[in-house]
């Protein structure tokens, strides 16, 4: 299976009662290496109401049928092994507008 960066994958980490999706955030390197067996990724959800600071508002450029975030403020550590069901990869101006908020947010 060849994962790429910026590409949203379910997958069901530690504390996670059912799959859900990820936007993964990990380098190409790391995606491509067979011997890593994780990625990082951050968590995407249903919107409900208006997003909050820590998320960044996406839809169906980036492959969800219905206005989705994605919260860019905890690191999820993904194993490749678990990964399934790409939508495909987030938008250009989604992956900037993610860039930016995890530097915010993690004052990089």
């Amino acid at each position: 299976m060849k994962i790429r960066q910026w590409e949203v994958w379910k997958s069901r980490p530690p504390g996670f009662e059912k799959d859900h999706w990820f936007v993964l955030l990990s380098g190409q390197e790391l995606c491509d290496d067979s011997h890593e067996l994780l990625v990082n990724g951050l968590a995407c959800w249903s919107l409900r109401g208006i997003p909050d600071q820590l998320q960044v508002r996406l839809n169906s450029a980036d492959g969800f049928a219905t206005p989705t975030v994605c919260d860019c403020d905890f690191v999820f550590a993904l194993e490749k092994s678990k990964l399934h069901s790409s939508l495909g990869m987030v938008s250009w101006e989604r992956q900037q507008a993610i860039k930016a908020k995890v530097k915010e947010v993690f004052r990089l």
